[in-house]
């Protein structure tokens, strides 16, 4: 054997694989590969960088319980989340130590602190969403609808005598009700929204019966609205089933409006906050539908996923005595799969209707940094059958295969 030929050209060899080596890790740090996608090399990675750390946000009311998902954490893949109050998560930065953050028990939230979550994602973060967090203003939020009112209005002058002809004026007026921020109707619930719009609706017409002005008469449609359409569609709603049109009635029985969407609002201490559709950029989900079927159940019907390894195809599993809500599928698409990397593989079918109940979303298409969100109509927890002796059941090897994926 030729031991001074190996000699010879064993450093630059060693140099070679260092030099992937770190390739490799770049590539894995910034998003461009995962560390279970090359073999061999997560545990290599993970000595490096160190295993993720696990961290769950908890407000006061909604979806999940934070020390019983703690605490199933725990004992499953031997790891003890931190646990964050969510009045506490102000900026991204409050969440930049942790590379997977659990959203749950925070239907109250702040548009600030949904700010804090989407740039979390967007730098690369893995956001796991429950329920109906982030569904509830706080005390310094709006959602907005910006509706316009576009109306002609005329006026007649003379052209001889006795005779007068008519002259139209195009008038559009968008409301700026909140700050003169320009994003329109604003308000603290839906049902502000609706009565705004009510009242607005009423000032205009009344303006343009007093004086020389009418709606002009020889247009077909002079007074017009852009933008209206859920609150037109809501009042339309009440009035066919001979409800009064009022905003606890429209709350009520209205409902699907999304309180991802926020118009512009204040931090505590006064400082402005931007407008932001939380559920595009970052859920790709449009609202969290209130569930009305008697029986859940999870049944595999197509092409195979990460998140649902291990179960049988044409197995059902009864959570009935555990719900008495929705019905969950597998799919392998929805409405939802038209947004860049995006995909549903779980959702509820309630009549004709399919609702997600499993979105995974990768918002960050420019430069993919890893950034991904995992959202759950129900929290993980509950999807665990609770039987004398332990935990058991697919609820448990759904959450064994999330953790699986997300930490890959």
């Amino acid at each position: 054997m030729n031991y001074e030929g190996l000699t010879k050209n064993l450093p630059p060899v060693i140099g070679l694989v260092v030099l992937v080596l770190v390739l490799l890790f770049v590539l894995v740090n910034f998003g461009y590969l995962r560390a279970c996608d090359i073999p061999g090399f997560s545990g290599i990675y993970y000595s490096i960088k160190g295993t993720p750390r696990v961290a769950i946000v908890s407000g006061t009311d909604g979806t999940g319980n934070a020390d019983k998902f703690r605490a199933i954490i725990a004992q499953e893949v031997h790891m003890a989340p931190a646990v964050i109050p969510i009045n506490v998560v102000l900026d991204s930065s409050a969440l930049s130590n942790y590379q997977i953050v659990i959203v749950e028990h925070s239907r109250t939230m702040s548009t600030q602190t949904l700010w804090a979550f989407q740039k979390y994602v967007q730098a690369g973060g893995k956001l796991v969403w429950i329920g109906d967090a982030g569904t509830r203003l706080g005390s310094n939020d709006y959602i907005c609808e910006k509706v316009a009112f576009t109306y002609k209005l005329g006026y007649d002058t003379p052209v001889g005598p006795n005779q007068t002809q008519e002259q139209c004026i195009a008038k559009t007026e968008e409301p700026n009700t909140l700050d003169n921020s320009n994003d329109g109707l604003c308000g603290k619930t839906f049902g502000d929204i609706v009565m705004s719009f009510i009242e607005q609706n009423k000032t205009i017409y009344e303006s343009t019966s007093m004086g020389a002005y009418h709606l002009c008469k020889s247009e077909r449609d002079p007074y017009t609205l852009s933008n209206a359409e859920n609150i037109l569609s809501c009042m339309t709603e009440l009035f066919n089933d001979g409800k009064e049109i009022n905003a606890a009635n429209v709350n009520e029985f209205c409902g699907g409006y999304n309180y991802w969407k926020r118009g512009p609002s204040k931090t505590a201490t006064g400082d402005p906050v931007n407008s932001v559709d939380f559920s595009q950029l970052v859920l790709g989900v449009d609202f969290v539908k209130q569930y009305g079927a008697n029986n859940l159940f999870m049944t595999p019907s197509g092409g195979a996923h990460t998140l649902t390894n291990g179960y049988e195809t044409g197995t059902s599993v009864d959570f009935t005595q555990y719900y008495g809500v929705s019905n969950v599928s597998i799919v392998d698409t929805s409405r939802f799969s038209s947004l860049p990397r995006t995909s549903t593989i779980m959702a509820m079918q309630i009549g004709d209707a399919t609702y997600p109940m499993i979105v995974v979303s990768s918002p960050y298409v420019q430069i993919n940094r890893g950034g991904l969100i995992v959202y759950y109509a129900f929290a993980p927890d509950d999807l665990i059958k609770m039987q004398q002796g332990g935990y058991q059941g697919p609820g448990l090897r759904l959450f064994n295969n999330l953790f699986k994926f997300l930490m890959c």
